[in-house]
């Protein structure tokens, strides 16, 4: 019979075996991980804009710590992204990680198809991650007690894009923030060929019309329904900007169906003043940059109305969530957590320009060059008194962009009531 006696020196020997198991990092712990993860985005796995770039980077550090593990990314039209995933994890093919956007997630997570991400994040990264990141944005995530995902790239989403050079035309360093001085310096930004102001006014991921509103502070959302008053007071105050500034030029009143990337396409070309832009491209922006000089290119809060602060909408933004029915959770969360090391953090600032969403990164040194002077412009509007975020359950969100683009759309170029217009929209949202 085998002996179950053991002597004291084989005894320490395994002590210490085990000890020194528990003291390795993490990462090094969790190489056996392997199977398939599976990752939509937006993203494409070989792309060439710079978060495309720093994602590439990411992949091949991952799969040198985990070389059991084969992250495949699968390409989505950001529009479909959240819709298409609740349909497939219905169908029982959804993939293992899934890109959403902020006001997505009450949608997907009522259909159960998101993992509650506390109980699959590791010890560490809950005790050095996730403290680190801008907890406004953490906390929207959170739905009762489930942590249904992380956000990406903090940023104050819409914000208005300028070329220094055109305001230097009219003796000014930056638009002005009330909507009432605005308008005319959009306006008089009008010359030859160039517009004053540009807008989304056909993408279906945004609302120039809220963005307009948000001026007015978050009391725009009520508390307890999420919704906004489509016909209120400040509906109509925003539908007269509108109107002002095609009165004086700024917007075209043939501009109707333009896309975000139609609006990039175009400011790159020197078509537009000031744009509503998506505020993590901005480095894209400045890249493409040909009919005026990328070092121009400046970011901006959104003018308000009355004594109100400026306005910062932190939304939409991008967040990363894991699968309810991943075939995979164990490696999926080691991919996600990856997103978030320090080192990662770094990256999406040097090559994309992104705040980082490791806040203590900022103390790295590379934060007191001047090639980080456009994220200190993005960080100190995310510490802007006029910061807000969209309500955390917002209904109707599959309707409520396109409907209120189309009332964008009939503001700029069609003489219709205001009155009419916003009625046609509320009676649509149902609202």
């Amino acid at each position: 019979m085998t002996s179950m006696l053991f002597d004291r020196r084989s005894l320490l020997r395994a002590g210490a075996a085990g000890l020194a198991l528990a003291s390795l990092p993490k990462q090094a712990r969790a190489q056996g991980l392997s199977g398939t993860v599976r990752v939509w985005t937006f993203l494409g796995a070989d792309g060439q804009s710079p978060r495309e770039v720093v994602l590439r980077e990411i992949i091949k550090r991952f799969k040198a710590t985990h070389p059991g593990v084969d992250v495949r990314i699968e390409a989505q039209p950001f529009q479909e992204l959240e819709v298409k995933f609740v349909a497939a994890s219905a169908q029982n093919r959804a993939p293992d990680v899934i890109w959403m956007r902020d006001t997505f997630l009450d949608l997907v997570q009522q259909r159960g198809a998101l993992a509650n991400l506390d109980d699959l994040l590791s010890a560490e990264f809950k005790a050095k991650a996730l403290p680190d990141l801008y907890p406004v944005f953490v906390e929207k995530s959170v739905f009762s007690t489930k942590r249904t995902s992380l956000p990406l790239w903090p940023s104050p989403a819409q914000a208005i894009f300028y070329r220094k050079d055109a305001l230097a035309e009219l003796g000014l360093d930056s638009p002005p923030l009330t909507w009432d001085k605005f308008i005319p310096v959009a306006g008089k930004l009008t010359k030859g060929d160039r517009l004053g102001f540009g807008l989304p006014t056909n993408d279906n991921s945004v609302s120039a019309f809220i963005n307009i509103m948000s001026g007015f502070g978050p009391s725009i959302f009520d508390a307890a329904t999420g919704q906004f008053n489509v016909t209120g007071p400040e509906a109509k105050e925003a539908a007269n900007v509108v109107r002002q500034l095609v009165a004086n030029g700024a917007l075209s009143p043939t501009l109707l169906n333009a896309m975000g990337d139609d609006i990039q396409d175009q400011f790159a070309s020197g078509r537009f003043a000031m744009v509503q832009a998506f505020a993590p491209r901005f480095q894209q922006y400045k890249q493409i940059a040909a009919g005026y000089s990328g070092k121009d290119l400046a970011v901006s809060a959104w003018p308000a109305f009355g004594t109100n602060p400026p306005a910062v909408l932190l939304g939409p933004y991008w967040t990363v969530g894991i699968s309810a029915k991943s075939a995979n959770p164990a490696a999926a969360t080691a991919f996600v957590e990856s997103l978030f090391t320090e080192e990662a953090s770094l990256e999406w600032a040097k090559t994309a320009g992104l705040v980082p969403d490791r806040r203590s990164v900022l103390q790295n040194p590379y934060f007191a060059t001047p090639a980080a002077s456009d994220i200190h412009a993005f960080t100190a509007l995310l510490s802007a008194p006029g910061v807000m975020t969209f309500p955390q359950r917002m209904p109707n969100i599959t309707k409520i962009f396109p409907v209120m683009n189309t009332a964008l759309q009939e503001l700029i170029g069609t003489k219709e009531s205001v009155d009419a217009i916003l009625g046609r929209a509320k009676s649509t949202l149902g609202w």
